[in-house]
């Protein structure tokens, strides 16, 4: 087991050798270089213009040396015309190591392969493990007794200038497989056309509605807008409430079997009431306990109350 214990120097970002059984002691944000045990690398020639076509094609090229391939990403580097340095690896594989390696995954800043970054150290041992650049310039894990020069990677290893080929590792334990994926990708389908269907049954309905409403103004002769019924509402409402009112009075007066009432008239806000053989001051003490009056007098032995409605 290697542990790596790295302190703040002037506060640059520390650069961490990752192997398999790497152990971080790191409170900072460190640089990851990955050692040749996490990913497989080939330099191929290619009938292709740019990187992008390239990685269409590279996943061929790598299923026939690799079991897992549905598990691999890509990264690709052109190093000439229609040459082109092809890395594969295993995010889950990657994920797993550094978060075994017990540093806190957002201390990571930026994760990149040891290929692209030892180049001017042909061969060098760091955590008891030996690696060196084959004459195609591949950089292999080989056993310590292979070296022949014993340089030590870890005491230069804060001075290598990083390149600018970091690779995206999503951090996330990608438990779920194809076949799970797809059967929620399937539920949410299902899910998705249900509320589809159900919003055009829905718009079906509410236009029926608005259909309905429709030729119920029609046939009704009531106006076009809404605002336009309301106001209609309005007044009519008002003018019951009015009518119930004048009823009120009506049957207030009405009710008292003490009174022979002759003639009722409404005119506009004033009910005129005649009376025949009728006591006034009874009559004006029984209509101005609940009513006001606006006037009272006899003429030709008929009472005349009018009431303020």
């Amino acid at each position: 087991m290697n542990i790596v214990l790295n302190k703040s120097i002037n506060n640059k970002i520390k650069k961490i050798f990752l192997t398999l059984n790497t152990k971080i002691n790191e409170t900072s944000k460190v640089d990851i270089i990955l050692s040749p045990e996490f990913y497989w690398v080939r330099v191929f020639e290619l009938p292709v213009k740019n990187i992008n076509q390239a990685k269409s094609i590279i996943p061929t090229l790598f299923e026939d040396i690799i079991v897992e391939s549905n598990k691999l990403s890509y990264y690709v580097v052109k190093l000439e015309e229609k040459k082109y340095l092809c890395f594969a690896y295993i995010n889950q594989k990657i994920f797993e190591s550094i978060k075994n390696s017990g540093i806190n995954l957002s201390l990571v800043n930026n994760i990149y392969f040891a290929q692209n970054e030892c180049k001017e150290f042909k061969q060098f041992y760091i955590h008891n493990k030996s690696f060196l650049y084959t004459e195609d310039g591949i950089l292999v894990k080989v056993p310590n007794e292979v070296l022949i020069n014993k340089f030590d990677l870890e005491k230069v290893l804060n001075n290598i200038k990083l390149s600018s080929h970091k690779i995206n590792i999503k951090f996330y334990n990608n438990s779920l497989d194809k076949k799970y994926i797809n059967i929620i990708l399937f539920c949410l389908f299902l899910i998705f056309s249900l509320n589809i269907s159900k919003y055009f049954l829905y718009s079906n309905d509410i236009s029926k509605i608005d259909r309905n409403i429709e030729n119920i103004k029609k046939n009704s002769n009531l106006p076009a807008s809404m605002i336009q019924i309301n106001s209609i509402i309005n007044e009519n409402s008002k003018i019951l409430q009015k009518e119930l009112k004048n009823r009120e009075v009506l049957y207030y007066i009405l009710s008292n079997e003490k009174f022979n009432i002759k003639d009722v008239l409404l005119d506009n806000d004033i009910l005129n009431v005649s009376f025949t053989d009728t006591n006034k001051n009874e009559v004006e003490k029984y209509i101005s306990s609940k009513y006001k009056i606006e006037s009272i007098y006899i003429k030709e032995n008929i009472l005349n109350v009018r009431i303020q409605l």
